[in-house]
């Protein structure tokens, strides 16, 4: 059972919804997991399933019908307008796509008031758990900073680079086609293995055209189409003025947490928690509608903290990863005192006890991230 099991179900009930996310996070896993002896499963890409959506001929006294790679139909959106004002929520409706539909979603009102909407992320800490019960914390880490968290890939981490590789080349040669006019998807498929040497990194659109030999606003595009497709995360610099963290460079991070070229390791595990974060604040944004947001901070001087997490616009979580280190950084000290937060956590790998110094907390990496989906109760909050 996947993590947004429970939220799907209780929303079916009300709306239809749409379920976004990477290509192989196990979307469609999901969806038919849900399906009983009376639900219906139709794919875009199936010839007879595709006159039976386009004819809106699935049994109306079905429990559930999902509706996969539906973006790729002409005018899906239109469709799936008459389909709920003519028949409301009889049946319930399921469609699920890859980033696509979030992408095409954002676009026109057709479906504005007649869905809810989730993303989907890969494996992360603490989902491990239900895949790998009786598999210790720390090597459950270890193969997630090794292998990534696509189901696919974690559970067979000796294959996991072929997968990635695979899945790199069908969201670049078939996916970017179909979301817009690049000629060739040779240039994103090169800038993806850049990208890759640069997590964790601000995004410098003009040293990446250099390498490319293109113009910095197509570099830009094409960073725009990577994280529409779900393959990149790029996180803003926190600031109280709103406009000056729209100017500023942005990081970027893979949804594969283990994408990173990097020997020391440092890259992955900075890549690990980033996508822990935005699993969660996503999570509560979209299953209950809170104001939860990720950022990192670095001011003039050159202090920085490399995660900041904001409730309703208001610093929540300022959070630093070490490897080793239990060294409380300078930056931490300066902006717990500055900011305020409602906590301060600098988490470590590698940390045998955990410790709390001048009002910051110091916690093992691995035991806070899988307590992290924990904090739906207001009084951890």
């Amino acid at each position: 059972m996947r993590y947004l099991t429970r939220e799907l179900q209780r929303d079916l009930q009300k709306k239809m919804v749409l379920l976004a996310g990477p290509r192989q996070c196990g979307k469609t896993t999901l969806a038919k997991s849900l399906l009983d002896k009376h639900g219906q499963y139709l794919n875009w890409d199936i010839t007879k399933d595709r006159r039976i959506i386009r004819e809106i001929a699935w049994p109306k006294d079905a429990s559930l019908v999902v509706l996969d790679e539906l973006h790729k139909a002409p005018k899906w959106k239109n469709l799936l307008k008459g389909v709920v004002d003519e028949f409301g929520n009889k049946p319930p409706l399921l469609v699920t796509g890859s980033a696509r539909l979030d992408a095409f979603r954002r676009t026109g009102d057709a479906l504005t008031g007649r869905h809810h909407f989730y993303r989907m992320h890969p494996i992360d800490v603490a989902e491990s758990k239900r895949f790998l019960p009786t598999m210790p914390l720390e090597e459950r880490v270890r193969r997630l900073l090794e292998s990534g968290g696509f189901p696919e890939a974690f559970l067979n981490p000796q294959e996991a680079a072929r997968l990635r590789n695979d899945r790199m080349e069908l969201v670049t040669r078939e996916d970017l086609r179909d979301l817009s006019r690049v000629n060739s998807w040779r240039g994103p498929a090169d800038l993806i293995e850049l990208l890759r040497e640069r997590v964790g990194k601000p995004t410098n659109y003009d040293n990446l055209a250099q390498s490319l030999g293109v113009s910095p606003p197509t570099v830009k595009s094409w960073v725009e189409l990577l994280e529409k497709l779900y393959i990149v995360f790029l996180l803003p610099p926190y600031s109280t003025r709103l406009s000056r963290s729209i100017r500023k460079d942005r990081r970027i991070f893979f949804y594969d947490c283990a994408a990173a070229y990097d020997q020391s390791g440092g890259a992955q595990l900075e890549n690990l928690v980033a996508c822990s974060l935005l699993k969660f604040t996503q999570f509560r944004k979209d299953s209950a509608g809170e104001n939860w947001d990720l950022y990192y901070l670095r001011d003039k001087e050159g202090r920085e903290v490399d995660f900041v997490i904001t409730r309703n616009r208001r610093v929540h979580w300022l959070i630093e990863v070490k490897s080793s280190d239990d060294t409380i950084g300078t930056s931490l000290n300066y902006y717990t005192r500055k900011l305020k937060p409602t906590a301060s956590i600098q988490v470590v790998l590698h940390l045998h006890r955990s410790q709390e110094k001048s009002g910051i907390k110091i916690l093992p990496l691995g035991k806070w991230l899988e307590m992290l989906p924990a904090y739906h109760d207001e009084q951890i909050l």
